[in-house]
């Protein structure tokens, strides 16, 4: 654990290095402006860990479920905020800072479930670090220090399966529960456990009935959004206010535009060489993020395939690939296949690549660029 430890405060050192020197190379385009009575310093240093929907958090936290420049935030799922308002003591404690904290302490704590999760699975010391080498430096990892619920999300993940492996269905509901309400793909968890349960049944001939709580983090934020909107479906449906279109055919349409768009750019991509680079970027991971399922699915515990496939599930039928790469760097068994199966002689090139896209995009996304 002392490795990892070392490992994650070198790359803790990186990003925020990263954050005052691309501010002195890059043109900057992040706002600094705060909503109303929120208040940081110094804000070159903590407002652009908000950029894009970190922004969007801050307000749910702050005002509630608005509209917002003709867009609706109800598709943001509420227990970061909640625990922004909370731990904020109803915004009288910079919240700003507490939800970089949250985020900070939540990738901590997956460091350390993470950690154990692998132990009790008798992964070997020397595939462990991989496994964190590569948590560490995927392209788009900076998400678990930003604004962002990337790392409370993976926390709930981790917790999950953490004590799936152990068969207490009870705290894995429990934090499946939590990761509803963080997360549309929390529900990914659900099959998941479900599968886990069936077996425990044919083990022990007893059904873990209390794996009924799993969906209850959903159920109450859409029994929120029907007191307030009169549609508790707000959270899918609103997905049309952020050009996202679900039908039965959007995997084949995200798939195909995603084509379209490397070979020939798009309307913002032609006279924008970043952009056309970050679609190039999010092509690329969908692909290889299907072929990971279709190699793996025999190679993983199943429980973790299923898992994966269910998080992919909302992220393809929204009809586009955008933000991709930030959506896969949640799907923990991801790094564990890739640890087992990567050639040494090819594992540092991998993390190489990976670096040097850590890099750029970090940089970008802090001077206000989108990437993910």
């Amino acid at each position: 654990m002392k490795k990892i430890l070392l490992l994650f405060i070198l790359w803790f050192l990186l990003l925020n290095t990263l954050n005052i020197l691309s501010s002195h190379l890059i043109t900057d385009y992040t706002s600094y402006e705060l909503p109303k009575n929120i208040t940081i310093s110094p804000r070159h240093i903590f407002v652009p860990w908000l950029n894009f929907d970190g922004r969007n958090y801050l307000e749910i936290a702050s005002q509630g479920y608005v509209h917002k420049y003709r867009v609706d935030l109800r598709v943001f799922f509420p227990l970061y905020p909640l625990l922004i308002r909370i731990l904020s003591f109803n915004f009288r404690f910079y919240p700003v800072l507490v939800g970089l904290i949250i985020s900070l302490t939540s990738f901590i704590g997956c460091l350390f479930v993470f950690d154990r999760l692998l132990h009790d699975e008798n992964v070997s010391k020397k595939t462990r670090a991989k496994v964190f080498i590569l948590l560490l430096l995927f392209p788009t990892s900076y998400y678990f220090l930003a604004f962002y619920t990337e790392s409370l999300f993976l926390l709930l993940t981790l917790l999950t399966f953490y004590y799936l492996n152990k068969k207490n269905f009870l705290l894995a509901s429990i934090f499946t529960a939590f990761a509803t309400a963080t997360r549309i793909i929390g529900l990914a968890l659900i099959p998941a456990i479900l599968f886990e349960a069936y077996h425990s049944y044919k083990r022990n001939k007893k059904i873990p009935f209390l794996i009924i709580i799993t969906p209850l983090g959903y159920f109450i934020y859409s029994a929120y959004l029907q007191m307030i909107s009169g549609n508790a479906f707000s959270v899918i449906l609103k997905q049309k206010d952020w050009n996202r279109q679900i039908s039965i055919f959007s995997p084949w349409t995200a798939l195909k535009e995603g084509f379209v768009k490397i070979v020939y750019g798009s309307a913002l991509s032609r006279s924008n060489t970043i952009i056309h680079f970050i679609e190039q970027l999010e092509f690329f991971m969908a692909i290889l993020i299907l072929i990971f399922l279709i190699i793996s699915i025999n190679k993983i515990k199943f429980s973790y395939w299923l898992y994966v496939f269910f998080s992919l599930v909302p992220i393809f039928f929204s009809g586009m690939l955008s933000s991709i790469p930030r959506y896969i760097i949640v799907m923990f068994p991801i790094y564990i296949f890739l640890a087992r199966k990567i050639p040494e002689k090819y594992f540092y090139f991998i993390c190489t690549v990976f670096f040097i896209l850590l890099i750029i995009l970090t940089s970008l996304f802090l001077r206000g660029y989108w990437v993910a």
